[in-house]
């Protein structure tokens, strides 16, 4: 399957996922997590189960990554990034997170994105 052609709204998720992983790599984590939808219902999967909602995640993370300087160099390759719906973007891609040479995580993640209060938020990510 091949990604359909950009349009303004895969245009603008994939800047947005671009200026969440400047975020990181500036170890700016509250601001990278602003890009997830601050919502009860948003929906994080992951290889340790399912979570639901922002505040849960944000804590998890929060508690991983406390000290900054080994949240390491976040990088992602888009491999399909498609507008499902008005409003609704589908993107999956390859990502990595690398210290001092060597990986500390990477898989491939499929989110979904919404355009909530004209800004555009990941509601739902299955991160490997």
């Amino acid at each position: 399957m091949t990604t359909p052609p950009a349009t303004t709204a895969t245009a603008q998720v994939q800047q947005a996922l671009d200026e969440q992983v400047n975020a990181w790599n500036a170890g700016d984590l509250e601001t990278a997590m602003s890009y997830y939808w601050n919502s009860d219902d948003m929906l994080w999967i992951s290889k340790t189960g399912v979570q639901r909602g922002y505040q849960p995640v944000l804590h998890e993370f929060l508690d991983d990554f406390k000290d900054r300087s080994r949240m390491g160099t976040y990088s992602y390759t888009p491999l399909h990034l498609e507008e499902i719906a008005p409003g609704i973007v589908f993107f999956v891609f390859s990502w990595k997170i690398e210290l001092e040479g060597r990986q500390l995580m990477g898989t491939v993640s499929s989110q979904v994105w919404r355009k909530v209060d004209g800004r555009w938020v990941a509601v739902s990510e299955h991160a490997g």
